[in-house]
């Protein structure tokens, strides 16, 4: 099998979309016969006394496709609300199926990402408890308007870093953590 060989099998690719265009562009996609993840949250906002609510991609301006880029990559490319495949130069790049099945495995029954239900607070003390930074202590700053991303500060024995990381991935620091 060559390095290349993955181009003529049935992967997940991550797509950007138009400015605000990403139901447009899964929508163009979907009518090519293929799957399209828009993982989508909802908030609530309170607006002068009234309550709205409030849907929003998860990752504005990206969608996810499953598709075979030797047949389906031309036609992606083209569908109106695309604007670009993710590629290296100009091979696609593809997604592994963990980073797919970790967005799906938190939508909901309402079809919309579910929040894990940390609450923080400026200066609480968190873990980080998943991805690349696992195990790293540091302190809550500030929630990002999206809900879903954080900012904290890591603190290490040589130095702090500022740092933006999805809220899934903090929990607050137990008193008998160190």
């Amino acid at each position: 099998m060559t390095d290349l060989a993955f181009l003529s099998q049935d992967n997940w690719y991550a797509i950007q979309t138009k400015p605000y265009r990403e139901d447009n562009a899964a929508s163009n996609i979907r009518r090519l016969g293929l799957t399209v993840l828009l993982p989508k949250i909802k908030r609530e906002k309170s607006e002068t006394g009234s309550r709205r609510v409030m849907v929003k991609p998860l990752f504005p301006g990206y969608l996810f496709a499953r598709f075979r880029p030797s047949s389906h990559l031309h036609s992606i490319r083209y569908a109106r609300g695309v604007n670009r495949v993710l590629c290296t130069g100009e091979v696609p790049i593809p997604l592994g199926e963990e980073v797919v099945n970790a967005i799906t495995d938190r939508i909901g029954a309402d079809g919309f990402v579910r929040n894990n239900g940390v609450v923080l607070r400026k200066g609480d003390p968190v873990i980080v408890n998943d991805g690349p930074l696992q195990g790293l202590a540091g302190v809550f700053e500030r929630e990002l308007s999206d809900g879903e991303r954080a900012v904290i500060l890591l603190k290490t024995v040589e130095y702090q870093a500022t740092v933006l990381i999805e809220k899934m991935r903090l929990r607050p620091q137990a008193q008998t953590d160190s």
